[in-house]
């Protein structure tokens, strides 16, 4: 299969090409420099030519800068218009696109959904998270005539990227500490498991819809850090840091760390009998840890 890739210069999009390569397919990288523009609407004229399916990672960073109102209509607009863009293409061009995978996220419940266990038909929650999930996905079902499929990504862990990084550096530096209330759920996947789950969507024909990309045991945030921490041999400093504390630091951002949500993977696991290589943090853990 040739496969054209949005963002595939990411964290996500690097570990995608090599397993998709592994498996013998072929891969196209979407990017800003000439490829296209989505300011400006532009997509460079062949850009669907010989392409069987499309996988759209495009999005600017959502932690990478403070949450102002214009860094929030930043962050809405790269997921919308860039999806709206390939929608646009695919429904003006001669192409034999047949499938198209979008990346969504686990924020689609809100910043922190509480104890409540989220599926596939869980409401969407009533924050900036949601809102900026649901207008990306309201973008996805645009698209016509092809089988579409979105993957609401968790807590995404790896050597070489993602969210264990930034969770790690500080236990690895004895400044480890549990933020806000501690009880928060994280619901996380290993890098392997998401590219994988990317491929199975790729090419399993009875993949269409929505699936949560998240391991099958979310644990709390305290426990996350605990089992680093543990990982790594390192202690975790008391009291926890209040969510005050930290919305003083990284205003409405802080909701990234202070909530959280518990996601159900049932849906993917008994629709396409996907099966999960890490499912227990701890493994996942000492395979990152020890790569």
């Amino acid at each position: 299969m040739r496969i054209l890739i949005t963002g595939g210069t990411g964290f996500i999009g690097q570990e995608l090409q090599t397993y998709l390569h592994a498996l013998g397919h072929q891969t196209r990288v979407l990017s800003r420099q000439g490829g296209w523009d989505i300011d400006k609407g532009f997509l460079v004229a062949d850009a669907l030519d010989d392409i069987d399916a499309i996988v759209h990672l495009a999005g600017a960073g959502i932690a990478d800068k403070r949450w102002s109102e214009e860094r929030k209509k930043e962050l809405i607009h790269s997921r919308v218009a860039s999806t709206r863009l390939l929608a646009e293409a695919l429904k003006t061009r001669n192409h034999q696109v047949h499938t198209f995978v979008s990346a969504s996220a686990v924020g689609y419940y809100g910043a922190d959904s509480g104890d409540v266990l989220c599926k596939e038909d869980t409401s969407a929650g009533a924050d900036f998270l949601s809102a900026c999930t649901v207008a990306w996905e309201k973008a996805v079902d645009e698209i016509q005539g092809l089988r579409v499929v979105k993957l609401r990504i968790g807590l995404v862990l790896g050597a070489n990227g993602g969210i264990f990084p930034v969770l790690a550096r500080p236990i690895r530096w004895f400044v480890g500490v549990i933020l806000g209330k501690g009880t928060q759920g994280q619901s996380w996947i290993h890098i392997q498991d998401l590219v994988k789950m990317f491929a199975c969507a790729l090419t399993d024909e009875h993949a269409h819809g929505v699936y949560n990309a998240v391991a099958p045991n979310p644990v709390t945030h305290a426990e996350m850090t605990k089992q680093i921490a543990a990982a790594y041999h390192r202690p975790i400093w008391w009291p926890k840091v209040p969510a005050w504390a930290l919305r003083l630091v990284l205003g409405e951002m802080a909701v990234l760390v202070t909530g959280g949500n518990f996601v159900s993977s049932e849906k993917i696991q008994t629709e396409l009998n996907f099966t999960f290589t890490y499912t227990r943090l701890a493994d996942a853990l000492t395979q990152i840890i020890h790569v």
